[in-house]
């Protein structure tokens, strides 16, 4: 019985679909599009029209010793991020490199008005250059940024498996009957965990969940509904509403007059504000204010502080008090030397101290500016890809709005090779861009694979999906 590693797994898969008939290679294609919407492994336009996301032929296999080393480190840099919010209370000079919106931190001191309040419950995806077929996997890889609010990837996790499973691996079996692919951990499992650790903590009972984010947008991904239908038959009472929909009724938080014990949500707290001024008013989020000050919000008020500036706390010598040994070592080896723009003297990667906007000018080559607090790959731009004019445009915009953007050590992603395969049935190796985003909580760790032609990784800019499987055996 061959035994294999995840290098011999890609490259197993690889061959083999080379090997498949053309015949049978069409049937997948033509099984694709079914299958797809059978898992809900879809998103919609602007227009309100399905659109099929693409997910390579090829999975991923993950060993066991991968899966113990990535689910310890991204542990770290959890309990590294759980300090971000008790620093902002206390620390001006962290307030200026995480910067909130007046009513973001109204609602903030709000919710610590008499205390620093805990517990604070955060569902996160930390995204990474990780790869798995790669000798060197345990050392060369980077954080690249936090993601704590409505973080995509708890439909499409699963579903991307499920799809798999279903669609090639029949035919990946009749090839390689010894290549033994097992689920990792589901990641609606350890939201299900967290709320049930978090509603204990408060003294309550978890009997129903109201999955909030705004119904009013068409386009886009829609895994609150398809995550509400797995909780609903995991028998939680569960469904998708809008965060104006959130009332105070009879001293309990209710939805649809309906009584919940928890919200999970979609939408940063500014978000929410632009809502009520498109329908509703200032009063139409009064509810999901005084739920954040109850602390039953799942990610609590603690995940405003997805900025990518996080990395800067991590990553500057002027705050490496607030950390301990083994977190700065875990910041040392894998995150992104990144700065908050706005025009002052800092410390450079090699910790000598320069004028910033001169480092940011003398340096494209090595460096790339994104958006704060933006997401879905919107605004980043890379250095080594810009014209000179671009980039001190780019670098002008930032500067004319400070503590809006980063700047961030550019870090290689690597690109495979994946098998794509034509309308009639050949099937040719080409390169794409993957990265990886990792979903740890104490309980377990969920993968969420992504790969593109561009070097920008992201659904949203129509890249793909890639299952992650565990090796077995």
């Amino acid at each position: 019985m061959v035994r294999y590693t995840p290098r011999g797994a890609m490259e197993a898969i690889n061959a083999a679909f080379l090997r498949i008939p053309k015949e049978e290679i069409r049937q997948i294609l033509e099984r694709r599009e079914k299958l797809s919407v059978r898992h809900g492994v879809s998103m919609f336009t602007s227009r309100g029209k399905p659109r099929i996301i693409d997910v390579q032929l090829r999975p991923w296999g993950v060993d066991a010793a991968q899966r113990r080393f990535f689910h310890r480190t991204s542990l770290v840099l959890r309990s590294a991020l759980e300090r971000l919010m008790p620093l902002y209370l206390q620390n001006p000079s962290v307030r200026r490199v995480l910067p909130l919106e007046p009513k973001e931190h109204e609602w903030m001191m709000l919710a610590n008005a008499r205390r620093i309040q805990e517990p604070q419950a955060v569902l996160d995806r930390l995204d990474t250059t990780a790869t798995f077929a790669v000798e060197d996997w345990r050392e060369n890889f980077w954080f690249l940024e936090p993601n704590s609010v409505g973080i995509g990837g708890v439909h499409y996790i699963p579903a991307t498996c499920e799809l798999t499973r279903d669609w090639v691996l029949p035919s990946l079996r009749r090839v390689l009957p010894d290549l033994r692919l097992v689920p990792h951990d589901d990641i609606r499992e350890l939201l299900l965990k967290l709320f049930i650790r978090h509603t204990k903590a408060l003294g309550r009972r978890l009997r129903r969940v109201a999955l909030v984010e705004d119904q009013s947008v068409c386009g886009g991904t829609d895994e609150f509904a398809e995550v509400a239908r797995y909780f609903t038959r995991r028998g939680l009472s569960a469904f998708a509403a809008d965060p104006r929909e959130v009332k105070i009724r009879k001293g309990g938080l209710t939805v649809r007059g309906k009584g919940v014990d928890l919200l999970y949500r979609d939408s940063e707290i500014t978000e929410m504000f632009e809502m009520s001024r498109e329908r509703g008013g200032a009063h139409s989020i009064e509810g999901m204010k005084e739920a954040f000050i109850r602390n039953q919000v799942v990610s609590s008020v603690a995940g405003e502080f997805d900025h990518k500036s996080a990395w800067e706390l991590f990553t500057n010598p002027e705050f490496s008090r607030h950390f301990t040994f083994r977190q700065k070592r875990l910041f040392k080896g894998h995150l992104l030397w990144t700065r908050l723009i706005w025009p002052r003297k800092t410390t450079r990667p090699d910790g000598r101290q320069v004028d910033l906007t001169a480092y940011i000018r003398r340096h494209r080559e090595d460096l790339v500016i994104k958006p704060n607090r933006a997401y879905g790959g919107e605004g980043v731009l890379f250095g080594h890809q810009a014209s000179p004019s671009l980039w001190e445009k780019k670098l002008g915009l930032a500067l004319r709005r400070p503590f809006t953007h980063v700047v961030q050590q550019s870090a290689p992603v690597r690109a495979e090779l994946f098998p794509v395969a034509a309308s009639d049935g050949s099937v040719s190796l080409q390169p794409f861009y993957a990265v990886t985003g990792f979903a740890a909580q104490p309980e377990g760790i969920a993968f969420l694979g992504r790969s593109s032609k561009e070097a920008v990784v992201n659904v949203s800019r129509k890249g793909g999906l890639i299952a992650i499987w565990r090796l077995a055996g």
